[in-house]
């Protein structure tokens, strides 16, 4: 090895054992509420057993980046012209110690993200806040009309 090798790659701070963890955590909070096998979920951790709540890789939709309303709101994906459909997302489940923490930390004026989360946590988005756990947030989709989740006949 060269004197002049530089590390590039750094380990993740988290081990096997702890990934395995939060990925049960997530999946036992999640439960009680994903019930219906059509349901779909928006999140920026995809590292669950999503299979055992019935749910296959395409129900999945990751969160890259800061989040956009265009993504999960009916309301604000209307506004522009799309060439795919709007695909609803029943849930969304957010990692409070990446991604909310994370920005927080941030130091830019994004206000655009800022508007998103604040609409999210105070309900102005057809969303409300279904469970929560020390590293994990789920919200609900609240709009019927514009829902994966079969409603039974009464």
């Amino acid at each position: 090895m060269s004197s002049a090798y530089k590390q590039v790659f750094t380990k993740y701070p988290i081990s096997l054992d702890s990934a395995h963890a939060l990925a049960q955590e997530l999946t036992d909070l999640a439960r009680p509420f994903i019930t219906d096998p059509n349901a779909t979920i928006f999140s920026d951790n995809v590292n669950f057993y999503y299979l055992s709540l019935g749910l296959k890789p395409t129900q999945i939709y990751q969160i890259f980046g800061l989040p956009n309303a265009d993504g999960f709101v009916y309301e604000q994906w209307s506004k522009k012209p799309h060439s795919l459909p709007f695909i609803p997302k029943d849930f969304i489940i957010l990692s409070q110690n990446w991604w909310l923490e994370s920005y927080k930390k941030r130091s830019h004026s994004d206000t655009d993200t800022q508007a998103v989360l604040e609409k999210l946590f105070s309900g102005a988005y057809p969303y409300k806040q279904v469970a929560k756990s020390a590293h994990f947030i789920i919200f609900a989709n609240t709009d019927e009309q514009h829902s994966n989740i079969t409603k039974p006949k009464e």
